[in-house]
């Protein structure tokens, strides 16, 4: 609390006098500035003159640590000059001597600005083509700007804007800073060309247009798996005549294409053309079914297509099981007029495994059919021979380390065909450590300004179900999922841009990573969380009562006037000329006039007046309350008098 007590005084008729004369009233300070306010490129010179309507004056001057003046006597206009102005913090003074002796001054506005050295843009923690669908953090970096108050950093995906960002730093030095920008490119995105941009808005006193410097445009390529074009899936030919079966699908990196039963009829002959692949088979006399299987480094995808040939009804061939179709059934169809069916199918028990990196694994294969010249398991790891006689093997390993494997079981027929099933496996490994900072930024931070946060996750696999949860106390603020197709442990980072108040001053954020690997995988998901960061939020002081008072005093009264502020750091106290960390203050002899109670810290400083005023001599309620005493003081007199002369009796002399 920030007091002054003005104890009781006894304020005589001369005093009272003075009040209602306007004894501490003081007019405004009449000098003018011209321009009012000024916007400089570091460098540059600055002139601004400083002139006076008064001349009874004593002289008149500039103090400034650059340019300063001496005092100029009999002049109505001084002039503040600097060449070239490098003072980050100057605050020019125009001064007036007063032929009473007094003085009065008026601080020059001035904002010095410099455009910044370089402005690039990156993708941070990541290289190379980007994969559908996964988000990642573009990062602006802008070398050496000033202010940061008047930065506006402009995001553009070839000419569209995608957001904005502003600050609100109180510092006027130049400085080094990062926007971000999160993205999930999708397949249309490929080519595209991202850039930062950073403008000084100056305001209306600063250069039109805006001061700007663009980065070079960053080229992104995305990666997207296979996709089929719109395409037949059934073909109905004339026995005998040619065919042409279409397979066209896109990818990036383009997708490799693979036909199997291709050589079920007549002469097979592949095309492919960018996007466009065909498959031109001639002389086709009977059913047949084609598997298409496209694929690239980020999946693969099959697609049937069935050619029926119109033949007579009675050399109609029974062509599909009427059976359900599974990813388990697999039919072939030889190049005659009367296919063989395969209706039994291989499997899996479990159908998928989740294993944790370096545990055991068993999974079963079995299969319905007794007819069969042996089955068994392929692997890098837990391979088995082929086994006869047998309707169940077993795929064992007691140390699963292979990010990469893929193990298939597999049957063989006895007309030599073979029949296999990939075991879908994922191999998963808790992060080394989670952790979190705050990026390029140490110490408290400044309310309305906006930070990182960055959460640093090594060593974890798979990406793809990873999910990075952050957290303010125990309220959820933002998730970040991921779609890496790669098996192997890495390390990520994500980021949460925060923009902190005073409320949020002693608040703690955490990461948390946390593997959703499925139903099959373990429940609750594997989680680790950072250790918890606690922010410091410094704020300018604001008053508890901001508006201007009025006091009136009267002889002997006890006035209190209360400049509470809060603010982080605690605010000191300015009365007048005088700094105080509490409310310490010797009122003067004449108690009436006006008081400025300034609250300051590092971050801001706010003012507040108070002006007190005395009761006017002629109060009436105080004439009438000394009338009334004094009537009443002439009754009782009467009285005494009265009394007293009755008990001395008639003749008694008083």
């Amino acid at each position: 609390m920030c007091e002054i007590i003005f104890s009781r005084i006894f304020l005589g008729f001369h005093v009272l006098l003075l009040w209602m004369a306007g004894g501490l009233a003081h007019a405004a300070c009449p000098l003018e500035l011209n321009p009012p306010r000024l916007v400089v490129r570091y460098g540059d010179s600055v002139s601004v003159n400083c002139s006076t309507s008064s001349t009874d004056h004593e002289g008149m001057g500039w103090e400034a640590t650059f340019g300063g003046t001496s005092l100029e006597q009999d002049v109505i206009v001084v002039t503040w000059t600097v060449k070239n102005l490098t003072d980050w913090t100057i605050q020019p003074k125009c001064y007036i001597t007063s032929a009473d002796g007094k003085q009065c001054l008026e601080t020059f506005p001035v904002i010095l600005y410099k455009i910044p050295d370089r402005v690039s843009i990156s993708v941070l923690s990541h290289s190379g083509p980007m994969v559908e669908g996964t988000q990642y953090q573009l990062q602006c970096d802008i070398q050496n700007i000033a202010p940061l108050q008047n930065l506006v950093v402009k995001w553009y995906k070839g000419n569209e804007l995608l957001d904005n960002v502003t600050y609100s730093n109180v510092s006027k030095r130049p400085e080094d800073v990062s926007a971000t920008l999160m993205i999930s490119p999708s397949r249309d995105d490929d080519g595209d060309q991202y850039r930062c941009r950073a403008e000084l808005d100056l305001g209306p006193e600063g250069p039109q247009p805006h001061p700007t410097v663009t980065s070079e445009p960053l080229n992104i390529t995305v990666h997207y798996a296979p996709e089929f074009l719109p395409g037949n899936d059934t073909v109905e030919v004339s026995a005998g005549s040619d065919v042409s079966l279409d397979c066209s699908a896109e990818g990036n990196p383009p997708p490799e294409l693979k036909w199997t039963n291709n050589t079920a009829e007549g002469n097979a002959n592949e095309i492919t053309v960018g996007r466009l692949r065909t498959l031109n088979i001639s002389r086709v006399t009977a059913n047949a079914t084609y598997n298409c299987i496209v694929t690239n480094s980020l999946g693969s995808i099959t697609k049937q297509i069935h050619v029926l040939v119109d033949v007579p009804p009675q050399q109609h061939p029974t062509m599909f099981s009427t059976a359900p179709s599974t990813p388990e059934t697999m039919t072939t169809l030889p190049g005659t007029a009367k296919p063989k069916l395969v209706t039994f199918s291989l499997e899996l028990n479990p159908p998928r495994v989740v294993v944790r990196y370096g545990d055991s694994v068993s999974v079963n294969c079995s299969t319905s059919s007794t007819d069969h010249e042996g089955m068994g398991w392929e692997a890098t790891f837990g391979g088995t021979s082929l086994e006869q006689d047998v309707n169940v093997v077993t795929w064992t390993v007691y140390n699963l380390t292979d990010w990469t494997i893929e193990p298939k079981c597999y049957i063989n027929l006895i007309d030599g065909e073979q029949l296999s099933i990939v075991l879908p496996v994922i191999l998963y490994k808790t992060p080394d450590s989670v952790s979190i900072s705050v990026l390029r930024h140490s110490g408290p931070m400044v309310e309305g300004t906006q930070y990182q946060l960055q959460c640093d996750i090594q060593n974890i696999a798979p990406l793809q179900n990873l999910v990075v949860k952050w957290y303010k106390g125990n309220e959820l603020l933002d998730n970040v999922t991921y779609s890496n197709v790669s098996k192997r442990p890495e390390d990520v980072s994500a980021t949460l841009m925060i923009s902190p108040s005073r409320d949020d001053d002693g608040d703690q954020y955490r990461c948390r990573a946390e593997l959703d690997l499925g139903p099959e995988g373990p429940q609750p998901h594997p989680t680790v969380t950072s250790e918890p960061l606690s922010i410091t939020v410094h704020y300018p002081p604001t008053f508890s009562r901001p508006e201007a008072e009025n006091l009136d005093i009267r002889v002997g009264e006890e006035i209190t006037l209360n400049c509470t502020a809060t603010g982080r750091p605690t605010p000191l106290y300015r009365w007048q000329s005088s700094d105080f960390q509490e409310a310490l203050f010797t009122p003067p002899s004449e108690v009436p006039g006006t008081y400025t109670c300034t609250a300051y810290n590092q971050i801001g400083k706010i003012s507040k007046t108070f002006t007190v005023n005395p009761k006017p001599k002629g109060d009436r309620t105080t004439f009438w309350v000394i009338i009334g005493s004094g009537l009443g003081l002439a009754i009782v007199v009467v009285i005494v008098y009265a009394i007293v002369k009755y008990r001395a009796g008639p003749n008694s002399i008083i």
